[in-house]
This record gives C-alpha cells, sequence and structure tokens, in this order.
C-alpha cells in the first residue's frame, strides 16, 4: 500500500522560499530537507532538480488586484484614493522584491522560460492602475490624456521605493510621505482644470 504524503509539496516549497531567500540559489538540499523534516531523496523525487526547485519555489506571490483597487469614488477622494492604491501597491511590492531579487539573480534564470511554466503575478498592476485612472477620467475626474504615461510613472515610481527600502536606501516610514509627494505631483499634471470643467 502506498504511504501517504505527510509534508505536502506546497510545504516544502515554502520552506525552500524561505531558506533560498535567506542563504540565495547555493542553499544546500541537506539542509531544506532538515529543516522541512524530510530526507533529500523526497526533494529530487518530486521537484526533479534543485534549479527546477528553486523556480518553483521563487514564484512571486500572487497579487489581490480587488483588495489593492477597493476605493470609495468621489470626486473630492480622487487623490485619497490614488495615495490608498499607491500604499497598497507598495506593500504588494514589499512582499514581492525579495522574492524577485533572489529570482533574478539565480546565474541561470531566463524571463521568458520561466513565463513559460510560471505565471508573473505583478504583471497586471500596471494595466488594472491604467483602467483604474481611465474610469476616473470617463467619470471627468482626471483628465484624458496621457492616462498611460501617468501610470507607468507611478507604477515605477513606487517599484522603485519598494526596491529602495528593500536595499536599505530608503526607510518604509519616509513612503508614506513619499507617495503623497508623488501624488501631489502627478495630480497638477491629472487635474482637470478650471476651463475643462
Amino acid at each position: 500500500m502506498p504511504r501517504h504524503k505527510t509534508v505536502t509539496d506546497e510545504e516544502i516549497l515554502a520552506v525552500a522560499r524561505s531558506l533560498f531567500l535567506k542563504e540565495g540559489a547555493k542553499a544546500s538540499t541537506r539542509t531544506l530537507a532538515k529543516m522541512a523534516g524530510i530526507s533529500e531523496a523526497v526533494i529530487f523525487q518530486r521537484f526533479g532538480t534543485k534549479e527546477y526547485l528553486f523556480f518553483a519555489a521563487m514564484v512571486p506571490p500572487s497579487v489581490q488586484l480587488e483588495a489593492i483597487f477597493s476605493v470609495q469614488p468621489g470626486k473630492k477622494q480622487v487623490t485619497a484614493n490614488l495615495k490608498s492604491v499607491s500604499l497598497q501597491i507598495v506593500v504588494y511590492f514589499r512582499e514581492v522584491m525579495p522574492v524577485f531579487l533572489s529570482l533574478i539573480s539565480h546565474p541561470s534564470f531566463d524571463l521568458q522560460t520561466f513565463l513559460k511554466r510560471h505565471t508573473m503575478p505583478g504583471i497586471q498592476l500596471g494595466s488594472k492602475l491604467t483602467e483604474y485612472l481611465n474610469a476616473e477620467a470617463e467619470l471627468g475626474r482626471i483628465r484624458k490624456d496621457n492616462v498611460a504615461s501617468s501610470a507607468t510613472l507611478l507604477l515605477s515610481y513606487l517599484h522603485n521605493l519598494a526596491l529602495s527600502e528593500n536595499i536599505g536606501l530608503h526607510k518604509s516610514t519616509d513612503t508614506d510621505r513619499a507617495i503623497s509627494d508623488a501624488i501631489e505631483a502627478l495630480w497638477t499634471g491629472l487635474a482637470l482644470t478650471i476651463d475643462e470643467l
């Protein structure tokens, strides 16, 4: 009679992710096996190679688009909503950044090969942010021109904030102020003028 798995693949991947984040791709499968309470043979039976295990473990966490973009519409709340959305995007980037940096630092990493096996959850953020800004524009709350460029600029800035935090160039306590400053600068370009109202 076959023996039931006592440690699931997901549990092994969670332990592997934590170990790879701590030690990088050089982390040993022996250490992983010990931490997971299994033999090294089980790791190779289930994942084939250490490289395959690494890439399976380092898939970035999924993005909760509904939670990020769950803001209350309102003419006077456009900047407040944009700040809220921006902060939620930074929260997601904070979570994904260490995983993504470890992933791309692997000597065998190739984005096209990786995307054939796995999805990159954060890719939808740019299109969702553009969609959100277009909806605001359609409601007449912001200018319609350059919405896609504004979304790209904001997303790039938020990504840079999270990266700067991750490598120690920026403190997370300064992020709220940095987001407010960016939204204020962006708002100058998005806000409707008196003539356009």
